[in-house]
């Protein structure tokens, strides 16, 4: 099952002049999809997406508490997705690119496994670049959400990962 319009709607929410720390809410309704078993490809960018998002910037404008215990819950998750797609991510150039790039900007923030996420971001880039060596383009992360939105920017950085 696709990402729902509900889940589009609260990331998209977040991403406006007046955000509203509504990714918290998109997480919580991926996750219980992840967990009845919905283990679609979208379903999995936006979840690894808002569980490293979540740690990473300030709860007032996400939403998430910034527990330890929460903190926790976002890495396990992240993990978990990202442990499901590893077999078959060395061909998918968005996936190598997204997670690879969060991995590369902030490994260092990650409560556990530092350096294998530290080494994850230089190798996704390298498979990344070899499917797609000018680069991801842009276009492909219009429209879906914020996860589209934050990704879309990073794509337009010239040079950039």
């Amino acid at each position: 099952m696709p990402i729902s319009q509900e889940v589009i709607d609260l990331e998209n929410r977040h991403n406006q002049v007046e955000a509203e720390p509504t990714l918290v809410t998109a997480y919580e309704i991926l996750k219980e999809q992840w967990q009845s078993g919905d283990h679609d490809r979208e379903v999995g960018l936006h979840l690894m997406f808002l569980s490293w998002y979540g740690q990473i910037e300030p709860g007032q404008s996400t939403g998430f508490t910034n527990t330890y215990e929460e903190q926790g819950e976002l890495m396990k998750t992240l993990t978990d997705v990202h442990a499901y797609f590893e077999p078959g991510i060395h061909q998918d150039a968005e996936m190598l690119y997204v997670v690879g790039l969060a991995a590369e900007l902030f490994w260092f923030m990650f409560p556990y496994d530092i350096s294998i996420w530290e080494q994850r971001g230089i190798e996704y880039q390298k498979l990344y670049r070899a499917l797609s060596p000018n680069g991801i383009d842009p276009k492909i992360f219009h429209g879906r959400g914020y996860y589209g939105a934050y990704y879309e920017g990073q794509a337009k950085v010239e040079n950039g990962y």
